[in-house]
């Protein structure tokens, strides 16, 4: 049992930062050009340093709707330490602008506000990996939802940035809705808002007797029947929701418009953060499958057709992903729609681990064939790998956005029929890039190394990412899948992948040539601002270390990949064991031929 004051305390960090947002917008009205930002930076400081104090590892501790354990400890982490390399960059971004318009208007205009939103942002993705409740991961979503809306409003204010501010708001309030009717089903199968109930209800639907009807009352729980309707109607409006905010087909399509026509820091933004939300969502999701870990508990067939229903679907959307990403990468020459593309090709890559980690749960035979699933830590290694390429990934790309900030403008072209100081253009384009290893040889380093890494060339961390999602894929058994074998799935699947990062190499090396084998005339400023370089430089250190010694992140990964299902073992009830009716067998064994 547990009290508020105890539920206060696990939530320390996330009120730590709603604080940090209610003085940066209180500071707004008397502080200076960036003071709101080092409000932010101080702020996601201490919440580090407090996070650090609560447990990693172990048990899950449990209070109300929230869970503390391996896995809610990385996303937090990983959630904070982003936060604060973006917030370095978003100050980097508002100097870079006041270079450009140095008028007193700009100056006004603090960044008390953006920094207080983009503290509430944080403090939301947080929940949505904190939260064993359905209403508490909703509020956690549209607090990551919402103050993306004003960042991308407050950012830009010309025509292309309120246009790609509308655009993403409207397409937001279509996913949002989507998901939210998933939820509703998910409540409607467990009978409770509870993601440790509904997890425990789904393992064990198709053991346990029908509903009776007494007079005009229904009385029992929901039968496998009924169950049967809502799974494919949560799994398909869960994943529209969880595709938009991971920029994956089909709901991709805003990506490129948005991300050309928001700021860089907005873009860095959108890369990393949002893809942060769509893996916890989907893994969650998942995990109320999965049995906990070493329990040898099995479930029932509901929780096996939800399983071989999610990874079939999973891995056709991360086929098509990736491969619809890179293709269109290949044709952009504007920087942010390049990156955009590639933002879309690595939610592919990064679902190839969900779909593996599902794959490995489900039985050899097949619904009702016999045998139950249980839980075992090959099953979790999708799990893993998806953490840890979620973590290379969102390193390299903030440090690659960091950079672009950093250089800031193009040296302008001055008129000798006037003498109006001309407008500075931001770099936007790959022949921007041209030269830059004569102008700023450190940056383009840095960039080359970002670029290198993302590509997935050895050592660096992105190549063991990739490496660890081929390989949780090549792991999975043979069994019966739809249209083929189970194995042949993923061998298909891995193949997919490894074609889709050579074509990715393709346009990162096209980036990587225009920096030390063009030439050019005027070059860039690199007026970005002092936090954005420390930023590109404190990100290719942390991304040298881990190449150098990938392991630990990957143990890290891999303890919270063990624990997601843990949780939901913290307070588990024995499920009562009775026959299933044969009307639910008959269906779910319909079911069971169609999947073939």
């Amino acid at each position: 049992m547990t009290t508020s004051l105890e539920t206060f305390l696990l939530l320390s960090p996330e009120i730590t930062l709603f604080l940090a947002a209610l003085i940066a917008y209180l500071a707004a009205a008397f502080s200076g050009l960036r003071a709101g930002w080092l409000v932010a930076v101080t702020g996601l400081g201490i919440a580090i340093l407090v996070s650090g104090n609560q447990p990693d590892s172990g048990e899950a501790i449990s209070s109300g709707p929230i869970t503390i354990d391996g896995f809610s400890f990385y996303i937090r982490l990983l959630t904070y330490t982003t936060g604060l390399v973006l917030a370095l960059i978003q100050s980097g971004d508002y100097w870079k602008s006041a270079v450009q318009d140095d008028s007193s208007q700009h100056k006004r205009r603090g960044t008390g506000e953006e920094a207080g939103t983009f503290l509430i942002l944080l403090a939301g993705l947080s929940l949505v990996g904190l939260a064993n409740d359905l209403v508490l991961l909703f509020i956690g979503l549209e607090l990551v939802s919402i103050p993306t809306y004003i960042l991308l409003a407050l950012k830009r204010t010309d025509a292309a940035g309120q246009e790609a501010s509308l655009k993403y708001f409207f397409l937001s309030l279509v996913a949002s809705a989507l998901f939210l009717y998933s939820l509703a089903c998910l409540y409607g199968l467990g009978g409770s808002t509870s993601l440790l109930a509904i997890g425990n209800q789904i393992q064990s639907l198709g053991s346990i007797a029908p509903p009776t009807i007494e007079g005009s009352i229904v009385v029992g729980t929901i039968t496998a029947s009924m169950a049967a309707v809502l799974l494919p109607v949560m799994l398909g409006t869960a994943l529209a929701g969880v595709a938009f905010r991971m920029a994956a087909v089909p709901m991709h399509f805003y990506a490129p418009d948005v991300y050309e026509g928001t700021s860089t820091s907005n873009a860095a933004v959108l890369s990393t953060l949002p893809k942060i939300a769509g893996i916890v969502m989907l893994a969650r999701i998942i995990a109320l499958a999965i049995p906990p870990l070493g329990s040898g508990q099995t479930v029932g067939p509901v929780a096996e057709i939800l399983l071989l229903q999610t990874w079939h679907l999973i891995a056709i959307v991360a086929a098509v992903t990736m491969t619809v990403g890179n293709c269109m990468a290949l044709l952009q020459n504007n920087l942010r729609r390049l990156l955009a593309c590639s933002s879309i090709a690595h939610a592919g890559y990064l679902l190839v681990g969900l779909a593996a980690v599902t794959a490995a749960a489900t039985s050899e035979q097949g619904p009702l064939g016999g045998e139950s699933i249980t839980a075992n830590a090959l099953t979790l290694d999708g799990l893993a790998s998806t953490l840890f390429y979620l973590a290379t990934y969102v390193l390299a790309t903030v440090g690659l956005f960091g950079g672009l900030i950093y250089l800031g403008h193009r040296w302008p072209e001055w008129s000798t029929s006037s003498n109006k100081r001309p407008r500075l253009e931001e770099i936007e384009t790959v022949d921007d890039l041209n030269g830059l290893s004569t102008t700023n040889p450190v940056a383009a380093f840095c960039l080359a190394t970002f670029l290198l890494s993302l590509a997935g060339i050895p050592p660096l961390p992105g190549f063991w990412g990739k490496l660890s999602l081929v390989t949780s894929s090549l792991s999975i058994g043979s069994g019966d899948a739809a249209f083929g074998d189970r194995r042949a799935w993923f061998i298909g699947l891995s193949i997919v992948l490894v074609l889709n990062a050579a074509i990715a190499a393709a346009y990162y090396l096209r980036l990587i040539t225009a920096m030390y084998f063009k030439s050019t005339d005027k070059g860039v400023q690199a007026d970005g601002g002092l936090s954005s370089g420390l930023a590109m430089v404190v990100c290719l250190i942390v991304l040298l270390s881990i190449s150098i010694r990938p392991r630990g992140l990957f143990t890290s990964a891999l303890r919270a990949g063990n624990t997601l299902s843990g949780n939901i073992a913290t307070e588990t009830m024995p499920p009562q064991t009775t026959q299933i009716s044969v009307g639910d067998a008959m269906i779910a064994s319909e079911i069971q031929k169609g999947n073939r």
